[in-house]
């Protein structure tokens, strides 16, 4: 069976699960890891950049492996990693590598059902004030929505309200008061009903997550969120269950255009479905994992993550349950991707703590 027939039944299969569920509304939310939409200044001509791909391949060839997933859900997130603009003016220079696309690589975005993206990490200053203000300015003019650091993101249909925050390392400590404070306020005073924080966060290539991305995304939980994507450490990393919301760690990279061989093939989209009643009222969430590679060749980079099946999503698997303390539901090529069970948002009805609560609704 091919990716998309693969995705296309799993989607399938989610839609089918909660047309029975008690919820009254369901809403689809598609994530993904790092994508750089550029290249490095002084590489930018070569052959084998990202931008001399883009030239040679056109904008839909980053996500043309990924359409029957970010175009049949509700929202599709990723972490841009990366400037957009038509100046190399400001370039850090003090950093060793700086990222840069033209404005009009937004396209890719659009053209692939990318509808918004987290802006909190280390590359978005790589071009100073100008290429962060030329990012935000580019997005917006295309209507793609963006948050990081104080800048938020609600995605709203269905009279549902999602708020989407993001934070890096550097970042959380000068920022977590207000997170907390703006967390309790949106749900408060703008009848916010779920909050999804993203963390840019972990060690470069580490296969475990560290104790500082626990303690953030302990914090943002308690503090209100409702899911935890993380993403920056360039790997995929495991999971964890926190007074019943999901933590992801690392999604590793996706699309990665500042490099032109791959380190770390392995990658991992994650939809996730949050459920709500009647009144609007957060109900629980389930996650389907989709392992995926970042490219479809190997070593050197073609830009393009492809869903992989067989022995290659086993692998992707393994990472993630290696940094997983419970059992997570495996992966299937008849089913194409590895649903995990339904979550409920409230303690007492999901039968325990870490992993050890079933699945409702099948």
């Amino acid at each position: 069976m091919s990716p998309f027939k693969r995705a296309a039944a799993c989607l399938l299969g989610l839609t089918l699960l909660f047309s029975t569920a008690a919820a009254e509304t369901t809403l689809h939310f598609t994530f993904a890891g790092d994508c750089t939409l550029g290249s490095e200044e002084a590489k930018r001509k070569q052959a084998t950049s990202f931008d001399s791909v883009i030239a040679e391949k056109g904008y839909d060839w980053p996500f043309a492996n990924m359409q029957e997933l970010f175009q049949n859900d509700d929202l599709t997130v990723v972490n841009l990693e990366g400037v957009l603009s038509d100046s190399n003016r400001s370039e850090n220079k003090d950093k060793t590598y700086r990222f840069r696309g033209p404005t009009a690589f937004v396209d890719i975005l659009t053209r692939s059902g990318i509808e918004a993206v987290n802006l909190a990490n280390n590359h978005t200053q790589d071009f100073g004030k100008q290429g962060y203000t030329a990012t935000q300015e580019t997005l917006a003019a295309a209507g793609v929505g963006y948050f990081g650091s104080r800048s938020v993101y609600i995605f709203e249909k269905d009279g549902i309200k999602v708020a989407f925050f993001g934070l890096n390392s550097t970042a959380f400590n000068g920022n977590k008061a207000w997170a907390k404070e703006e967390i309790a306020r949106l749900k408060q005073e703008e009848g916010v009903n779920a909050v999804v924080f993203t963390f840019h966060a972990g060690q470069e290539y580490g296969k475990h997550r560290n104790q500082a991305q626990e303690t953030y995304a302990h914090y943002m939980i308690d503090a209100g969120a409702d899911l935890i994507i993380g993403h920056h450490p360039h790997v995929v990393q495991g999971m964890e269950i926190y007074n019943n919301r999901t933590i992801c760690y690392s999604l590793g990279n996706f699309s990665f255009g500042g490099n032109k061989e791959v380190r770390a093939l392995e990658t991992v989209v994650v939809d996730v479905a949050l459920t709500f009643d009647d009144a609007g009222n957060y109900l629980g969430q389930q996650l389907t994992l989709y392992p995926a590679n970042i490219s479809g060749t190997y070593p050197e980079n073609n830009y393009q993550p492809v869903l992989v099946s067989g022995e290659a999503a086993q692998d992707v698997m393994a990472l993630i349950q290696n940094d997983t303390d419970y059992e997570l539901a495996p992966y299937t090529d008849e089913a194409g991707c590895a649903r995990q069970p339904y979550l409920p948002a409230a303690e007492e009805s999901a039968g325990g703590a870490n992993g050890d609560f079933t699945v409702t609704g099948e």
